[in-house]
Parts: structure tokens; C-alpha cells; sequence
């Protein structure tokens, strides 16, 4: 690359960093035109597009590449991944199995081929893939790693521990590995790991991944046996360590919860203009750890719906319109405010589109993203023939299964309790918002009287999505089908009441949670 190239990227990748992407965008187009046959120049226009917002353009911006140049791995990666970005998963698959014919033993590009390929729902491809790079690159920890998770999600416990073991064989500290190999199976006295972890804390480096890993780890293993006051000084550790290492701020996300509630009023849903009359959309949304992962298999189950798993493309494409409106509409809007005059209608389409290439022809699916629950009021606007239904558990129970779960890089409020109290009282909020100002719109749904009952509240379930019952719909944990969820496990087992009043195991430990919810009248004294 000559001197003068140079300068010119390192000036348009200023411009990106400091938010001048229209500026750095016109650089770009006029790089194109000097070195057409430039990858980088055309890597740099699609950046520079994609931070515009038009990953159309950022896509042609690597069509224009000629032929061959196009057809390399790395083109097609960075292609595939900005059709993905742009809810064209059809498109996507199709372009990385372009590349995987393409690449070579590298360990980003082995990687990259398999992260979107799982990003696609295309979880035993991915597997299959990753089994190739591992003979290709069988000293790769990363590659290794990414085998385990989606071994995890299809339920191969055996073979996800072999690969664990090797891997624990190249990387004696990897946190990832440490925490999942606890999670595959129930410990036992005669088969645990808690040795070995405590083993692997004193000699390994203290840092936060590998602390907050393994102290995890040694909780839902003590947790197994039963040693209940052991497994909660496990969890607080690991908790204080994960929470040091985020910048999250607790007041800012309490605060867009009330703009919403504050600014989604009924006579703002009244006044929009009609949105998408499509049919065979399911939202199933509550709180993690709830029971959404347990509906939505039980739905699945059904002749007639397919799943998309935690589909996050609703609230991104809601957002991505609302910040492309015309300046002369946005002018002076708060952030809900410009929510509210997107075109519901084409968000409706836009959302339907997307998810028909995951559910294909079944007339319905299941979205189950459970903090679509912030949004349902727009879904109303959006979606008016979507079903809707909101799963509730003991709040106790509710922050004890949230607190316990190491959710890697989501859900920040919940490694803090007095931080995750209160998030799970505004969710109560904005949920009493929502039943409020879409009266008859959301089922709920009981966690306690679904496991307790499973064949009346199922019944109950079928029956509101509008669906002749099956006996097919109880026997969900037969399941041969993925799950992307920490739910994979369990999901597996027949419903059960064994995690009902598991919040006691945490005893005084839990004064603080059980005092907030307390004053909150979330739960009686």
C-alpha cells in the first residue's frame, strides 16, 4: 500500500471514530473510484456504509471487487456476515458455504465460518465444520472451544466433554471450558470436579475470567450436592468478580425502561396507523430463566409451529428505523419518541420477512427472546395478529435461577443483587404497563401452575395460540432439535417442581433481595 493510501485510510478511520461517517463514507466512494482493485480500499467502503446504516451498499461496495477477488474467503466472510447483519440469513448461509470451499487453515477464517453458520441456526453444520477445523488445527484452544458450545446446544454431552478434556489438556486455566464441563452433567459424590477446580483457582491466574469461571463452576457443582451454603460464597464470589470487569450503569437502563412505559401510553398505541396483518407469529417473553425456553419447546412440539429460537431482530430493526428517519421528522425527538413514528407497517413486514427464513412454511413460529418483553407494545403495533405470552415465576426463585447462571456478556444487572432486585421490579412494572394499555393481548402464564399442572396449563397455551391440541405437545423434552439457550439441559428432562422454592438455599443470603421485594409488595412477608 503506498504512503499516500495510507494516509488516506488512517484519516477516514478517524473519521469513523469520531462519528463523521457521512464524510468518511464520500472518502471511500472516491477511493473506489482510484483503485478499483483494491480489497482494502472496498473493505473500507463497507465499513463505512455499514456504520451508515446501508448494508446494501456495504455489500456492492464487495460485489464491485472483480471476480476474482470477490470469490476470495476473506470477501465472502465479511459479505456473509453483513447479509446476516441485515436479517438475509438465506443469503448468508449461501455466501459462507461459498467461503468455506474458499478458505484456508486459518484459525479466524475456520472460526468465522462456523460462528455464522451457527448465527444461521445451522448448529450441526457448524458442528461438522468445526470437527474439520480441529483435524486442520488440533492445537487451537479457540476452535476447540467453539466445538463445546455448539456440542453443548445439540445435547452431546459426551462428546462435549472429550472435547473438554483435550482442550483442558492444551489450556489448563480456560475459563469457558472449566464452567461448561460443569454443566453437562449433574455432579455427584463419587463424580464431581470440585477438587479440581479449587485446585485449578490456587495455581492459575487470578484473573476475573478465570475466577468468575471456575467460582461458577464450584457453585452449580456444590449446588448438585446439596451443599447449599457453600454453593451461594461460591456464586457471590464469582458474581463480585464478573461484575468488576463490566461498564454498566444500572440507573441509565432503569431509566429507558421508564421513558418507555412514560411514552407507549394507550392513546400513543391508538393513534399509529395500522401495522402488518400477518399471521403465525408466537412471542414468548418474560424474565430469563422463567420457563420461556420450557414453552417454547413445548410449542414446538406441536405439528403446526417451528421455532427461531432468541431472535433478536424485532428490537434491532426497530431501532435501526427509528434512527433513519428523514432529520426533518427526528428533529428534537427523544429516543421513544422517534420509536413511535416508524412505519409499524413495514416493520411488521421486515420483521416477517426475516423470520420466515428460519420458520420456512409452518404457520406459526416462536419467537422466544425473552427481553422482548420491553417491547410489546410496539409488537402490538407492529404484529396485531401476533400471540403473546408472558411467562411469571416467583420473584424469589426468579433472582435466585438468574444469579446462578453465568450468562456471558448479557444480562449485566445480574451479577449484583441489589442491581438485579431492582431490575426485576421494573420488569414488573413494565409488564403491569403493558397488560394495562394492550387489555386481552398477553397470556399469562404461571411457571408454579405449569410444571405443577402441565396438561391444563399446555391446554391453556395451545388453545390461546388458536391450535387444536396434541398429545404430542407434553412429550417436548423428546426433542431431537437444537437449543441456544443455558436452558439446553434441562429442556431435555420432563417438567418437574424441583427448582420451586430453590431461593431458600440461599438463606441469609438473600435478605437484601427478599427485603426490596418486600417493600415492593412483590412477594408477602
Amino acid at each position: 500500500m503506498s504512503h499516500i493510501l495510507q494516509n488516506q485510510f488512517d484519516a477516514g478511520t478517524e473519521m469513523l471514530r469520531a462519528g463523521q461517517v457521512n464524510e468518511a463514507w464520500q472518502l471511500a466512494v472516491s477511493l473506489m473510484d482510484q483503485h478499483p482493485t483494491n480489497p482494502d480500499v472496498h473493505f473500507f467502503a463497507a465499513d463505512a456504509a455499514n456504520m451508515r446504516g446501508d448494508r446494501e451498499a456495504a455489500v456492492a461496495c464487495l460485489d464491485a471487487l472483480p471476480e476474482a477477488l470477490a470469490g476470495s474467503a476473506r470477501v465472502l466472510l465479511r459479505k456473509a456476515q453483513l447479509l446476516f447483519s441485515d436479517s438475509k440469513r438465506a443469503a448468508a448461509l449461501e455466501t459462507v458455504r461459498a467461503a468455506a470451499q474458499v478458505v484456508d487453515s486459518e484459525e479466524r477464517q475456520l472460526r468465522a465460518v462456523a460462528r455464522i453458520l451457527s448465527d444461521c441456526q445451522d448448529l450441526e453444520g457448524a458442528r461438522q465444520w468445526l470437527l474439520s477445523a480441529h483435524e486442520k488445527l488440533p492445537q487451537s484452544g479457540p476452535v476447540l472451544f467453539d466445538l463445546v458450545v455448539t456440542e453443548f446446544h445439540l445435547n452431546l454431552p459426551d462428546e462435549a466433554e472429550q472435547h473438554i478434556e483435550t482442550l483442558l489438556q492444551l489450556e489448563p486455566f480456560h475459563a469457558g471450558a472449566l464452567h461448561m464441563r460443569s454443566q453437562l452433567r449433574t455432579q455427584t459424590e463419587d463424580s464431581n470436579h470440585l477438587q479440581d477446580l479449587q485446585d485449578r483457582l490456587q495455581r492459575g491466574p487470578q484473573k476475573f475470567n478465570l475466577v468468575t469461571a471456575a467460582c461458577y463452576a464450584q457453585a452449580k457443582e456444590y449446588e448438585d450436592l446439596q451443599q447449599y451454603d457453600a454453593s451461594f460464597a461460591a456464586l457471590q464470589r464469582g458474581a463480585q468478580a464478573y461484575r468488576g470487569s463490566l461498564n454498566y450503569s444500572a440507573a441509565a437502563e432503569l431509566a429507558a425502561h421508564e421513558d418507555i412505559r412514560a411514552g407507549v401510553t394507550e392513546e400513543a398505541l391508538a393513534s399509529l396507523a395500522p401495522g402488518c396483518d400477518a399471521e403465525g407469529p408466537i412471542f414468548v417473553v418474560g424474565m430469563p430463566r422463567t420457563g420461556t425456553t420450557l414453552v417454547e419447546r413445548l410449542l414446538a412440539s406441536h405439528s403446526q409451529v417451528t421455532t427461531i429460537d432468541e431472535f433478536k431482530d424485532f428490537p434491532l430493526m426497530l431501532g435501526e428505523l427509528a434512527t433513519k428517519l428523514p432529520a426533518e421528522v427526528a428533529a428534537g425527538l427523544s429516543d421513544v419518541e422517534a420509536s413511535l413514528v416508524v412505519d409499524f407497517k413495514v416493520l411488521g413486514e421486515r420483521y416477517m420477512a426475516a423470520a420466515r427464513e428460519l420458520a420456512g412454511d409452518s404457520p406459526y413460529f416462536v419467537d422466544k427472546l425473552p427481553y422482548n418483553f420491553l417491547y410489546l407494545g410496539y409488537i402490538c403495533a407492529a404484529l396485531p395478529n401476533a400471540k403473546i405470552i408472558h411467562l411469571d415465576r416467583n420473584p424469589l426463585d426468579t433472582c435466585y435461577a438468574i444469579y446462578k447462571t453465568l450468562f456471558f456478556g448479557a444480562y449485566s444487572f445480574s451479577y449484583d443483587l441489589s442491581e438485579l432486585a431492582d431490575y426485576l421490579i421494573s420488569y414488573r412494572r413494565q409488564m403491569n404497563h403493558w397488560n394495562q394499555v394492550l387489555p386481552g393481548k398477553i397470556l399469562e402464564v404461571s411457571y408454579e401452575q405449569l410444571v405443577q399442572d402441565p396438561e391444563a396449563q399446555s391446554r391453556r397455551i395451545v388453545d390461546w395460540c388458536g391450535l387444536p391440541w396434541e398429545d404430542a405437545v407434553l412429550e417436548f423434552h423428546n426433542q431431537d432439535s437444537p437449543s441456544m439457550t443455558a436452558s439446553a439441559m434441562q429442556v431435555r428432562k420432563p417438567m418437574n417442581t424441583e427448582s420451586i422454592g430453590a431461593w431458600q438455599r440461599a438463606g441469609s443470603g438473600f435478605d437484601l433481595v427478599r427485603e426490596r421485594l418486600l417493600s415492593e409488595g412483590m412477594i408477602e412477608g
